[in-house]
């Protein structure tokens, strides 16, 4: 019973410097940019919008494959479809704009991923359906912190911050779809 208490605390706190260095890649991550020569170009914001794709495919992948409950695997499925399909739209726009990718100073969201990714792949059953929403609940309250703070406010490109506009409602559809199947499963009791 002891041994069991332990275990469930340093997965949560597993779960929880996992979240932190997601967090700090969205929330902070751009203080080093503007310390190292300015705001975020939109080169940047391109980059910084595709990781964040990139990183909800992988990870929703993931709950479709290894989700215990059909919430889990359904909401996956949303994710992997709605981020392909916003993923695109950036490509889409970066290739009309001629603007090539360019992670900032400092870009962590590879190791960051991996991170995430092995700490869900050593997961299953319950345990697994726990940590996946509970990552993609912080994980998408991260990135909807980033763009409101970030990302929109440092745009230039009107196209570019139109995009970014057109997607925002659906992080936090993605958000409240995730909250309200951790809700349902019991992993969470938030708003």
């Amino acid at each position: 019973m002891i041994r069991e208490g332990i275990s469930i605390r340093f997965q949560a706190l597993t779960i929880s410097l996992l979240i932190l260095s997601a967090v700090v890649f969205f929330a902070t991550g751009f203080v080093n940019a503007d310390e190292k020569g300015g705001q975020l170009t939109d080169a940047m914001i391109i980059a910084i919008f595709d990781n964040a794709n990139t990183a909800d495919i992988v990870t929703g992948q993931l709950g479709v494959a290894k989700g215990n409950s059909e919430e889990v695997r359904a909401l996956g499925r949303m994710v992997v479809t709605d981020h392909m399909a916003v993923q695109q739209m950036g490509r889409d726009l970066a290739n009309k704009l001629g603007v090539f990718p360019d992670p900032p100073p400092g870009d962590q969201s590879i190791a960051n991923l991996a991170e995430t990714v092995t700490m869900l792949q050593s997961k299953s059953g319950e345990d697994f359906d726990k940590a996946y929403l509970l990552y993609e609940i912080q994980f998408h309250q991260s990135v909807i912190d980033a763009i409101n703070e970030v990302l929109l406010p440092s745009a230039q490109n009107e196209e570019l911050k139109a995009l970014i506009i057109k997607v925002g409602p659906g992080f936090k559809g993605h958000l409240e779809a995730t909250k309200a199947a951790a809700r349902k499963l019991g992993y969470y009791e938030g708003d």
